[in-house]
């Protein structure tokens, strides 16, 4: 190059040195102007030439470089752990595949053949990057439109992967549920005895695991292990609660076991604060069950368990303590929301009217958030006999006006329900800062994120009942409960209590008698609730269409194309459980042109309430239903079977582990 620029030097002042030449030799203007021509010619024809085999030496520098590249590359793919392979996008045959690649599939005893092309292809169809080759495991790299595969050995990467996942900190807390109860008429030998009993069950089960346990006190352990045996525990789906309870009952004792359990990467207070969270999770749900949740907020919430009715755990205490806390945030509050689910049933109404009369003792503004469009046939009838009472019907305001008039020291009741997505309006919940969870349905996962009181009951007949009792252990000389708001929180408990017969505990007839007391008409109840003509055919017509599956079920649908309300479709339900050899039903109707619902029932053995959370509902465990959007019926007919018989392989699977 520095020849070149010589070059140039060369000819530019030779110019210059000529034309200098031919001024002082030629006088005469024409000759001096035929010697520049010549000069100027001369230059030009030495610089064009000049600038011809430059440009074809960059030519051959750039070919060369293109070959050294080449080179380079070739070597790269054939040494490095790269595999590279090259097939036919039409045919799928393969064209090339780099020495690694030949060397990986003859190791690994594979045949790199048109079916395995296709299956490697297949992988980004199916999102996946990851296939196996023997005892290795390799990610995939695909470049469809040029017809390349590569793909790397990521065998240590999953493996240390792996180790870390396992050596993840794992917090457990375990409850023995009911124990004060069970214990309180025993004396010292007999409490020292059934003290014991718990913790050999405990023990041994822990001293199989190798796991650390330590008991805080006469009802509650505490565990710490790593991901690994949580692994194990998982796998064998929480034996401990089987073999607890039947060690129990061989007893005669009613026990049962409630474990919360956490893990993370993150420091011991969080997971073990997670921990805590899910025993009460696993409490409120009726006990008997594992909780399960990792130290992530965007992880989902595992259940293990639940195969035992609920049983009365709450006490006066528990209830005179949450009668306090209600009474000191409504007094400390501006205004008071109160709001149930979506298409509310009676009992959500009765709760309703209730809390508002419990907010109206402490002279607070109190409203009602309903939405006229979402009044089933029974609410539309009780809200007619509602619109006699001004003092009543005046509380009640739509989503709108709770949104445009709320000022900013307002709270929210959420009463019948603790799921947020099932709020009459998702905007009015999203509005507050402040919110009081008042429910009787198992705790879902969808569950607001802090509330300032759950006070959930899994074991109460309804959230009516619940309230019943709050206002009774908040006496008031000034405020007495109408007849018309204790008949309303009467019919809610009729209705969730199928007038008495399901779901019944001495605490609820307590509370049926006290409201009874206070001028509850039953006559009034009964009409409320009773059926019309029309709706007595509808349930007919879907008890009529009816088919039989596994275990004695039954399931009932209603036609693609008519609408039924809940209240019909859950009597369908109830009715169908009522005959002789069936454990369970389910019937599914549409609730309006975008929504399907199923309402499930079960006698005392099958847990319906695990089914309805697999598919996205929720309730209790004889109890429950989900609701669906842009499905057909028969879609949802086929996912409701392929969800019981996957539950029913799983406890096949779980006893099958417990023979072995």
């Amino acid at each position: 190059m520095n020849i070149r620029k010589n070059e140039v030097f060369y000819i530019v002042t030779g110019c210059l040195f000529l034309l200098l030449i031919g001024t002082m030799v030629f006088q005469d203007v024409f000759f001096r102007i035929v010697w520049w021509l010549a000069v100027s010619l001369a230059s030009f024809y030495y610089i064009r030439k000049f600038m011809n085999d430059l440009n074809l030496e960059n030519i051959d520098l750039i070919r060369q470089t293109n070959m050294h590249a080449e080179t380079s590359v070739k070597e790269v793919l054939e040494t490095m752990p790269l595999g590279a392979i090259r097939y036919n996008r039409e045919t799928l045959e393969l064209i090339w595949m780099n020495p690694y690649a030949d060397y990986v599939f003859t190791v690994q005893n594979e045949s790199l053949d048109k079916e395995k092309i296709e299956e490697i292809l297949n992988l980004k169809e199916n999102e996946k990057n990851f296939m196996k080759l023997g005892e290795k495991l390799y990610y995939f790299y695909l470049h469809q439109s040029e017809g390349l595969i590569y793909f790397v050995d990521v065998t240590n990467e999953q493996t240390m992967r792996k180790e870390i996942v396992n050596r993840q900190m794992v917090i457990g807390t375990i409850s023995v549920d009911n124990y004060d109860d069970v214990s309180e008429l025993m004396d010292e030998k007999q409490k020292a005895v059934l003290n014991s009993m718990i913790t050999t069950a405990i023990s041994d089960w822990m001293d199989e695991l190798k796991v650390y346990t330590l008991r805080m006190n006469r009802e509650r352990f505490y565990f710490v292990t790593r991901y690994k045996v949580l692994e194990n525990m998982k796998a064998k789906r929480f034996d401990i609660l089987d073999t607890f309870k039947q060690k129990m009952k061989e007893n005669n004792i009613n026990l049962t076991l409630s474990i919360g359990v956490s893990y993370g990467l993150g420091n011991s207070k969080d997971i073990g604060r997670i921990a805590n969270n899910n025993l009460d999770m696993a409490l409120v749900r009726g006990g008997d069950q594992v909780v399960i949740k990792e130290d992530n907020e965007t992880s989902k919430t595992e259940y293990f368990g639940g195969n035992s009715n609920n049983k009365e755990k709450r006490t006066r205490v528990r209830t005179r303590a949450m009668a306090t806390a209600i009474k000191g945030l409504i007094t400390e509050s501006e205004e008071v929301y109160i709001m149930g689910h979506r298409f509310p049933d009676m009992d959500a109404i009765g709760a309703s009217f209730g809390m508002s009369f419990l907010s109206k003792m402490f002279n607070k503004n109190t409203k009602i958030v309903l939405d006229e469009s979402q009044f089933i046939i029974d609410v539309r009838r009780c809200m007619s006999e509602i619109e006699k009472y001004s003092v009543l019907i005046d509380s009640v305001v739509t989503p709108e006006e709770a949104l445009k008039n709320k000022k900013e020291n307002s709270i929210l009741i959420m009463v019948d329900y603790n799921n947020p997505n099932l709020s009459i309006s998702m905007e009015v919940y999203e509005a507050f800062d402040k919110v009081i969870i008042i429910d009787h349905h198992r705790r879902s996962e969808n569950f607001p994120s802090n509330p300032l009181i759950s006070y959930i009951e899994s074991s109460a007949s309804s959230a009516s009942e619940l309230i019943g009792e709050l206002i009774q252990f908040i006496p008031s000389k000034k405020e007495t409960l109408s007849k018309i708001e204790a008949t309303l929180l009467m019919a809610g408990i009729v209705v969730d209590t199928k007038s008495f017969q399901t779901s019944t505990t001495t605490r609820t007839f307590e509370t049926a008698a006290f409201l009874r007391n206070r001028g509850a008409d039953n006559m009034k109840v009964q009409s409320l609730l009773s059926s019309d003509l029309q709706s007595y055919m509808e349930m007919n017509e879907l008890i009529a269409n009816n088919e039989k599956l596994f275990n004695n079920m039954i399931i009932s649908i209603g036609k693609e194309d008519k609408v039924f309300d809940s209240v019909t479709t859950s009597k369908a339900a109830d009715t169908i459980l009522s005959l002789n050899d069936v454990e369970a039903s389910f019937v599914i109707t549409r609730r309006d042109d975008h929504l399907i619902g199923i309402s499930a029932r079960s006698k005392k053995k099958l847990n319906v309430q695990r089914i309805m959370e697999e598919m996205g509902g929720g309730g209790h465990f004889n109890n429950a239903a989900a609701q669906f959007e842009n499905m057909s019926i028969a879609e949802l007919k086929e996912k409701l079977i392929e969800t019981i018989q996957l539950i029913n392989k799983e406890e096949e699977t779980k006893d099958e582990s417990n023979i072995s």
